[in-house]
């Protein structure tokens, strides 16, 4: 009964007589994203019931993504005449599954497209570890809304370990299905508030009268926590997958700013997935490198001594050859640690 109810959300946008070709391209491309986003949410759905839901996590840069989905989802705030404002910080880099945080913005703006006061406006802010999306909520929609916020956050709180919990907005009784009043699963903001967990975060909202503030925030972390979160992200993929993943502690050297050694670092690697953190208390620099084998990750070292005009003293660690567990690879990479 899940699937048919989901399925239906084609049945709210149907031809009439006398529509032009326009009016019929744009009717076509809205059943055709509800269609993509129902299948969507039922396979996210799927993955919390099974335990399957989990982020890969890198730097990432807030603003660029929130301005992609933005994109993404012009042409249906156009149709229904509503103003997206984006407000911008500077520096926005966040600790994020890429893929995963644009499935989070997309969410948000489906279900805010379902409820917003038609010829509106919707501000999103960027910030340096928050977004936040404000819009004005149609009076009919304010009492469902709550429901399905607190129905949200009983299955957030509950762990989502049960089939009940996850898919609770879906299996409905069919005269409960055909009462709704608005369209959607029931439980987009729960997977919302599953993708925030993944990523240390947190998923809110104010309501104040018909003003609502959703805000997606990333937590400050240590470059030692940033580096344990990331090697337990990419362990979980190794360890379900071919491939591996190799951690190299580099020791800065004396009279060296770590900030700028990393930067020199950094602008000497090929690869978007590569990924270098300066770990401060160790004072030493953390290299990741995805896909990489141990012959590999010496040659990769071998070129930025090249690079850098001078020799460096690091220790490697593999994944899953030397562990998944990142204080087991941090350890074994630190015990390693000698001059080239």
């Amino acid at each position: 009964m899940g699937v048919l109810n989901a399925l239906s959300v084609l049945d709210s946008d149907g031809a009439t007589p006398g529509m032009s070709a326009r009016e019929l391209v744009s009717m076509a491309r809205r059943n055709a994203q509800r269609l993509q986003q129902a299948l969507t949410t039922l396979l996210d759905l799927a993955a919390l019931e099974s335990g399957t839901f989990h982020a890969r996590l890198r730097e990432v840069d807030l603003l660029r993504v929130v301005r992609t989905r933005i994109d993404a989802h012009a042409h249906g705030f156009h149709d229904a005449e509503i103003e997206v404002v984006l407000v911008a910080a500077a520096n926005s880099l966040v600790l994020a599954d890429p893929q995963k945080l644009g499935r989070a913005l997309d969410l948000c703006f489906e279900t805010i497209a379902a409820r917003i006061q038609p010829r509106s406006k919707v501000t999103v802010r960027a910030l340096s570890s928050k977004v936040e999306i404000r819009f004005q909520i149609r009076p009919e929609s304010e009492l469902s809304w709550r429901n399905i916020w607190s129905q949200a956050l009983m299955g957030f709180d509950s762990g989502v370990n049960s089939p009940a919990s996850a898919f609770g907005g879906v299996l409905q009784s069919e005269q409960a299905f055909l009462a709704r009043t608005e369209e959607g699963l029931g439980s987009e903001l729960l997977v919302i508030h599953q993708i925030m967990r993944l990523h240390r975060g947190k998923f809110t909202e104010r309501h104040s009268g018909a003003e609502v503030t959703l805000a997606l925030e990333f937590p400050e972390m240590s470059s030692e926590e940033v580096l344990r979160a990331v090697l337990m992200s990419r362990a979980y993929a190794v360890s379900h997958e071919l491939g591996s993943v190799a951690l190299a502690l580099i020791r800065v050297p004396d009279a060296t700013d770590a900030n700028t050694f990393s930067q020199k670092i950094r602008a000497s690697l090929f690869r978007a997935t590569d990924a270098v953190y300066v770990l401060s208390e160790r004072h030493q620099v953390a290299l990741v490198l995805d896909d990489c084998k141990s012959e590999d990750t010496l040659q990769v070292l071998k070129r930025l001594q090249g690079v850098l005009g001078r020799s460096l003293t690091f220790g490697i660690a593999h994944c899953p050859s030397d562990g998944i567990e990142p204080a087991k690879l941090l350890e074994v990479a630190d015990g390693r640690l000698t001059p080239s």
